[in-house]
């Protein structure tokens, strides 16, 4: 269920409530028949104020997208039912009634509550969307670091938002990294301060040991750790002072998960990292791509300020060869991500992106570790 999208549960579960209004007041009506003592008019009023606003707020409820829906159930519609079902108990009470409780009803609120739990547990889990990756071409012209930088949260969240709920673009971060303070879904770090802390990791004691030594060569990505100047030279920076900086450090995390592992948050004692190098496929990030989502990493946290970026831009990269991210103003629908199954294995599986979660033996890259070995 995407955040944009009606919750069906809760809306169903709105529904049975405006009938339940209306099965209260209709009880109550018809008890007042059948005791001439009781206040018909009186109790009537009440129940058919009850069943009118159940009512009008199942009607609102279905003007409402998921996130909004819940807020307004828990903070409005819930309390106005447990009201309902205080004041039709206080009716029975007053007028001396026993008995009025029959089996349907019972039924019905056992059925509510498990109802509840159900919806309330699989709206807490992280809702996540897996839109297929923007479109590549050419930079074209000069671009400004404000430009370059969004280029990095294209391919982080890809070009479309909905809700206020980012998407997940080329890069697939958002699968198992959060963003914003104290959000965390517990697969892997979150990314807020990430500029602060590139800069004390490199100096942490933790760093120069493990889970390889600094100068040790990491076997699945083949990366020489805290080395810039050994890093591929597609990738490696050009200019710069002649030491690892935090720059360095976003960027070997990045092409080699496994160089250094944030505790808790690694495979086999945290030894082994659960993210794919996204140099590799099916990510396979070029060298102005990674550059562009270093410099978001470098200044999301300080909206509009961009002193704290050390990336070149692309026309000023000297190693830069062209290739990243754009928009695309001739086709704004996204084209569905498939295969026709007449690809070979290798291409099926890093198109469909199986190895972002998967190790899958025989598959180059394929070492993905939040899914099962397939």
């Amino acid at each position: 269920m995407l955040p944009e999208q009606h919750d069906i549960l809760f809306s169903f579960i709105a529904i049975v409530f405006a009938v339940f209004g209306i099965y209260t007041f209709v009880n109550v009506v018809q008890a007042c028949r059948e005791r001439e003592e009781i206040n018909g008019k009186l109790w009537g009023g009440i129940f058919a104020a009850f069943a009118i606003s159940c009512f009008l707020m199942t009607v609102h409820m279905f003007t409402l997208v998921q996130a909004d829906q819940l807020a307004f159930f828990f903070s409005t519609y819930l309390w106005l039912v447990v009201l309902l079902l205080f004041t039709w108990g206080v009716f029975f009470k007053s007028n001396k009634m026993e008995g009025q409780s029959s089996p349907i009803i019972r039924g019905f609120f056992f059925w509510t509550t498990v109802s509840l739990l159900l919806a309330g547990y699989t709206n807490w889990l992280p809702q996540q969307r897996s839109d297929p990756p923007p479109k590549e071409a050419a930079v074209v012209g000069d671009v400004t670091m404000e430009e370059f930088a969004e280029m990095g949260r294209i391919i982080i969240f890809g070009a479309k938002q909905v809700a206020g709920q980012p998407s997940i673009g080329k890069g697939q971060c958002p699968l198992c990294h959060t963003f914003d303070p104290g959000d965390n879904i517990g697969r892997c770090p979150n990314l807020f301060g990430v500029e602060n802390r590139s800069h004390d990791r490199i100096k942490e004691d933790r760093y120069a040991t493990s889970p390889i030594a600094i100068g040790e060569t990491e076997p699945a990505s083949g990366i020489v750790k805290g080395k810039y100047d050994e890093i591929p030279e597609e990738y490696r920076r050009q200019n710069g002072p002649d030491e690892f900086t935090g720059e360095d450090y976003i960027r070997e995390s990045m092409m080699c998960p496994t160089c250094y592992v944030v505790e808790k948050f690694g495979n086999d004692g945290d030894t082994k990292s659960p993210m794919p190098v996204i140099v590799k496929p099916p990510v396979s990030l070029s060298r102005v791509e990674v550059n562009a989502v270093i410099a978001y990493l470098q200044s999301k946290d300080t909206p509009g300020e961009f002193a704290t970026v050390t990336v070149p831009l692309p026309q000023d990269d000297a190693g830069n060869t062209g290739g990243a991210v754009a928009e695309d103003s001739s086709d704004d629908e996204d084209k569905p991500v498939f295969v026709t199954g007449t690809e070979d294995i290798q291409t099926m599986i890093n198109t469909l992106g199986c190895p972002l979660c998967h190790t899958i033996p025989g598959v180059e890259g394929a070492m993905g570790m939040l899914g099962p070995e397939l």
